[in-house]
């Protein structure tokens, strides 16, 4: 995979974020990815854009014991 999929990968991640709240887990990217017509499964690839978006302000980690999530920041661009 290029670094231009990567990137518009991870748009189209943002996207999603932007338009549909709640709880992002790696599985739900997943189910994102697979219905955009990226090739499955591409669970580390959902991880690092999760992570990735969380560096980059989009995304809040929430951690509780055996459970990691992601929630859209409120005033994330």
């Amino acid at each position: 995979m290029t670094a231009l999929d990567e990137t518009k990968r991870r748009l189209l991640l943002a996207g999603a974020v932007a338009e549909q709240p709640g709880e992002w887990t790696t599985h739900r990217v997943m189910r994102l990815y697979r219905s955009a017509g990226w090739p499955a499964p591409m669970t580390r690839a959902a991880r690092r854009d999760l992570a990735r978006l969380n560096r980059d302000g989009l995304l809040a980690l929430h951690e509780t014991p055996g459970r990691r999530y992601y929630t859209r920041k409120d005033g994330a661009r």
